[in-house]
This record gives structure tokens, sequence and C-alpha cells, in this order.
């Protein structure tokens, strides 16, 4: 190679090397501006307590959580209470989730990220979270996208072999960009019976309880076994405790929005009725089965008593002690009597797990026959 020609190279070398720095500073500063936002707050500025209702939607629907004089409820259920827990939660996350990375969002990205906006049956898209104030004013938006999953440390313990560790998203004040978090926000679903107070009813301390279906249970005392009333016969055992541990117990699965537009059966249920060592009476009416659930409506009554009947032998001294266990007890009853009584007036699905013991009728409560011995 000659040095005329030599130096040529050496020169379309350097254009080259200055070129390709150019391309690099220039790659390094639209990502530092665009990743300018590490570390800081998605919902910048976000106070929990200015928060009064969250709107949330995706391809197949939406939710609204409302917060009122009560408590948080969701409208597509009528107003029945919402998990405060769940709420909550939620709040204190988005208050304080900080974005990991981000980056110019490109339009053909959105749908590859599940972030295009949603509607019905959209192609690649996302769920949409919107926070108001009292007056409808609005505090904050996200379109959450794909979560960020990596390979689970555990998954040769039997558990997943990824696991989800952030989500993509995008922020109000950012539309242009699109955000890395550290929080998949999995809880984020537009799914009205996800958000529920899931406790229904505590039944304490059942001495009677009857069926439409033709038969009585009572005991003497909470250890006592169970009777029939007005007979001889004994149910069995196990089958007669598990009748006051389903009502001990009751959970909804969901609540029905319109009762009027739905077959529930409800006028012709079948009624089950408890009374407790308390004095309160909880009426049950079960309506038809619609797959793993029965239509269910209820109803409290009665009053704790109001005096306490000292123990035979009861000690001076211990009589101030057991007055004040007495009446606290009572407060509980009657707070948890009146939160009780706040919830009738919905109709809910119960699961047919929860509800089978006590759609037995009396034969089936009889203790199984066992076959006679050979000879």
């Amino acid at each position: 190679m000659s040095r005329k020609q030599f130096l040529v190279v050496l020169a379309v070398l350097a254009v080259l090397a200055v070129a390709a720095a150019g391309v690099s500073l220039s790659d390094r500063s639209a990502w530092t501006s665009a990743g300018s936002r590490a570390g800081q707050n998605a919902l910048a500025g976000l106070r929990i307590s200015d928060v009064a209702e969250i709107a949330i939607r995706d391809s197949s629907g939406g939710l609204h959580l409302q917060r009122g004089p009560t408590g948080w409820s969701v409208r597509e259920r009528a107003d029945f209470p919402a998990d405060t827990d769940r709420v909550a939660g939620l709040l204190v996350k988005l208050a304080e989730m900080k974005v990991v990375q981000s980056e110019a969002l490109i339009d053909s990205q959105r749908a590859r990220l599940d972030l295009a906006e949603p509607g019905d049956k959209a192609t690649g898209a996302g769920t949409s979270l919107e926070l108001k104030d009292a007056k409808g004013g609005v505090l904050g938006r996200l379109l959450l996208g794909k979560t960020i999953v990596k390979a689970s440390a555990t998954a040769s313990m039997g558990r997943p072999e990824a696991e989800a560790t952030g989500r993509y998203l995008v922020a109000n004040d950012q539309p242009g960009n699109v955000l890395a978090v550290g929080d998949p926000l999995l809880q984020v679903v537009a799914k009205p019976q996800e958000w529920l107070l899931k406790d229904l009813l505590r039944v304490e301390g059942s001495k009677t309880i009857s069926s439409s279906r033709g038969w009585t249970v009572t005991r003497d005392t909470e250890s006592a076994d169970w009777r029939f009333v007005g007979s001889g016969q004994r149910p069995d055992l196990q089958k007669a405790t598990d009748l006051a541990s389903s009502l001990g117990w009751v959970n909804l699965v969901d609540v029905v929005a319109d009762p009027a537009k739905a077959d529930t059966g409800l006028d012709h249920p079948v009624k089950i009725q408890s009374r407790t060592f308390d004095g309160l009476t909880y009426t049950l009416d079960i309506g038809k089965r619609v797959d793993a659930n029965y239509y269910v409506r209820f109803a409290v009554s009665g009053e704790p008593p109001k005096a306490r009947a000292p123990a035979k032998g009861e000690k001076a001294e211990d009589k101030a002690k057991n007055d004040k266990e007495f009446e606290e007890r009572r407060k509980k009853l009657l707070d948890k009597l009146a939160g009780e009584q706040r919830l009738e007036a919905w109709t809910y699905m119960v699961s047919k797990t929860t509800l089978d013991p006590l759609l037995r009728d009396r034969q089936q409560l009889m203790p199984e026959k066992k076959p006679a011995k050979k000879t």
C-alpha cells in the first residue's frame, strides 16, 4: 500500500470513529433525558387523603371505588362495602412507587408492551387507573402495561419458574415516556368481586338451628352434643357440628348488582334459622344455585342480655372483674350486630361448599347405618 493510500484509509477511519462517537453521545443524551425520572415517584405529589375515587378499566370492563362517610364502596356492586385493607394497600403503593428507569415511548411499541388504551378487545390494551378527588378532579392517571418478570430462584422448590418483579406503565404527566417500576401491581384489576369485603356472617354460639326442610337441632351448652327437637333421635355428631361451623364462617363470593333482574329463587327459599346463646337470631334465605354458588339473603335480630347472672358462689372480689368482662363482651356483640345488620340490604352469591351442610334434609343428618356383620 502506498503512502497516499494509507493516508486515505486513515482519514476514512477517523471520520467513521467521529461519527460513531456522535451516535453514541446522541443515544446516551436521549437516554439520560428520558431516564431523568429514575428514583422519582411515578405519581409525584399524590396525597392519599385527597383520593375519593379510584377508576380502573381494562378491555373486560370498568370498576369504580368510591370513598364515602362510612368508608370505601364498589359502585358496580350497588355500593357494597369494599375491602378497606386492599384499597389502602394500593394507595400506599401508588404514593410510594418509584420509577426504576424510563425511556421514550415509540407508538409502534405500545401494543407490544400492552400500553394501548383499553377498549373492547383492543390489541395490546393496557389497564388504566385514574385517581380523583371529592370534586371529580383528576389527581393522577397511570396506564399499566406488561409485567416485568425474571427467573425465580425458588423454581426448584416447586414454585413458578418466573415471577413478576415490576411493570411497564405510562404516567399522565409524561405520556411520551414508558416507565418501569419495581412493583407488578397485580391487584389492579377491573373485577368488582375482587374488591368486595368478603366477611359476611360470623354466627357465634348457635344454640338452636332449624331448617324449612323439616328439622331442628338444639344443645344445652356450647360443649354439649346436638339433639333433634321433639324426638329422642340424635343427628350424626359430625354433620351436626358442620351445621354450626358453616354458619360460623360465611364469606360472600359476589354481590348481585341488580337482584330484580336475576332469577334468584328467593321468593321460595330454603330457610335456615339459628338462635344463639347470646340472644341473637340469624335467618338465611337460600335460593337457586348457579354453578358453584347459591343466591342468599339474610337478616339478624335480637339483643344480647343487658345483665349478667352471677355465678353460684361468686366471690365479691370477682364480681367487679366479671361485670367488666361482661360489659366489654356485650359492647363487642352490639358493634358486631350493627355491622351485620348494615349488610342485610344486599343479595349475595355464597359458595355451595359453605351452604351444602345446611341444605341437608333430616334423613341426611342421621348417622349412617353400619352394614350388618356377616355370621
